[in-house]
């Protein structure tokens, strides 16, 4: 049996930081509509030059709050507000 390894610096992959291209491969879409996500503001990122990474719980909290709602509409309102603007 091993002993599964859990690094003490890190010990959950929570606050991971994934890239867009990530993201999109969890929630099956394109990184395109990953990064207008986070152009409006709807999915917080953190910005390392040219480089955006989405920590994990942030697309965690992200998914609870839009849960049952199409995030294509969601983004749409978005982007007219911001546009709006």
């Amino acid at each position: 049996m091993h002993a599964e390894f859990v690094c003490p610096d890190f010990p959950e992959d929570g606050d991971r930081l994934l890239s867009l291209k990530e993201v999109a491969e969890r929630l099956r879409t394109s990184s395109s509509f990953i990064g207008r996500l986070v152009d409006t503001g709807l999915l917080p990122c953190l910005r390392f030059r040219n480089n955006r990474r989405i920590r994990k719980f942030a697309l965690n909290a992200f998914l609870e709050k839009h849960e049952g709602q199409d995030i294509y509409e969601v983004l749409e309102a978005a982007e007219a507000k911001h546009h709006e603007t």
